[in-house]
């Protein structure tokens, strides 16, 4: 969990969306903020045709992104907008690019696809985009130099749906796609940040290390409350780190397991363990391992039915083959169990893109 934090949280979202399917279901990409603007059909024909290029708040931020296991991943190149829009630019080492419009209140269905137009002045490209989290869309392009020498030049860029459209001025990125094209290039990871533990926080800022803060943020999971365990001594707290959802009780401990510890012997030690503090009837459910690259990911839950309330405790594992094994944990009364639920599938997700797993089927 040592990654460079982006401006946007976006993290592997921008280079894990892999080539989509081929007859994937489209639907009409929701409005930023339902209710608040006429359909497309009764907006002035120069309004669908034409949106006003919103304005860069400040200079383009650059830098390298970092996968699960330390190592250099991509490049970003982002900036925000006068209306709170994100501008994401992602290139890899081998020239592949990737655009994500970061749309403040959006609540986009995760996974889902749209046809999108991607114009730069008055060169077009048709694409496909998927929303890899409620409020973040994707689009990947692929190998296009022409595009990204269009993205440097240009005046603007404008993505358009059949219902809904966005545009945004180029100013600045000239010098900053320079500068993201020399980054994928080097291909230097980013520097590991110190934790919360070794570096104090400064006040009113999150304690929890950058990357983690990220996948929480992909997973939805932003409005989270900090649990502080400064007055608890390290043997007995319960996470590294932790978060309270409500009445939900979220967490993430992560440790080094030698080379011959296995996920199945790892995760079902653990679930042994938690069945063995419940006072009353406890039952455990785990899905079969999933290997993907440089990672192995397991999924499950423990029930305790006790005298007072029965407990839920939804799990996501994994294993990298740098041997980091970790654990999110979230538990909450029963009668809470699809919000443990949901924070487990979400950050399953997020650890299946960071990954490059292809987005799974929505039920």
């Amino acid at each position: 969990m040592t990654a460079k934090a982006p401006l946007l949280a976006v993290l592997a979202a921008l280079l894990a969306v892999p080539a989509l399917a081929k007859d994937p279901p489209r639907v009409p990409l929701p409005q930023r903020k339902p209710g608040t603007e006429a359909p497309p059909a009764e907006q002035p024909k120069a309004a669908q045709q034409s949106p006003t290029a919103l304005a860069p708040q400040g200079d383009w931020r650059v830098g390298p992104v970092n996968a699960l296991d330390g190592k250099f991943a991509y490049c970003v190149a982002e900036n925000r907008f006068t209306s709170g829009h994100g501008l994401i630019i992602a290139r890899t080492t081998p020239g592949e690019l990737n655009i994500a419009v970061a749309i403040p209140g959006a609540q986009l269905p995760v996974d889902q696809r749209w046809d999108v137009k991607v114009q730069v002045d008055e060169t077009v490209r048709e694409k496909v985009a998927v929303a890899m989290q409620p409020d973040l869309l994707v689009v990947p392009q692929g190998k296009d130099e022409e595009l990204f020498g269009l993205l440097q030049r240009g005046r603007q860029m404008a993505v358009l749906s059949a219902t809904d459209r966005v545009a945004f001025q180029l100013k600045g990125t000239g010098k900053a796609l320079a500068d993201l094209k020399t980054c994928a290039e080097k291909a230097e990871p980013a520097p590991t940040r110190k934790t919360a533990k070794e570096k104090p926080q400064s006040p009113g800022k999150t304690p929890f290390p950058d990357a983690l803060g990220e996948i929480l943020a992909q997973a939805g999971l932003r409005e989270v409350e900090p649990v502080s365990f400064t007055d608890v001594p390290e043997e007995k707290r319960p996470a590294d780190y932790a978060w309270r959802v409500g009445r939900v009780f979220g967490g993430v401990r992560e440790r080094t397991v030698d080379d011959a510890a296995t996920l199945a012997a790892l995760t079902n030690d653990y679930v042994d363990t938690l069945k063995a503090k419940c006072p009353g009837k406890a039952s455990a459910t785990l899905s079969a391992a999933e290997s993907l690259q440089g990672v192995e990911i397991r999924t499950g839950s423990v029930d305790c039915g006790a005298k007072d309330e029965s407990v839920h405790v939804a799990l996501t594992f994994y294993l990298t083959g740098s041997r980091l094994f970790t654990t999110f944990f979230h538990e909450g009364p029963a009668a809470d169990a699809a919000t443990s639920d949901k924070a487990r599938d979400n950050i399953t997700t997020v650890i299946r893109r960071l990954a490059g797993a292809p987005p799974q089927p929505r039920p």
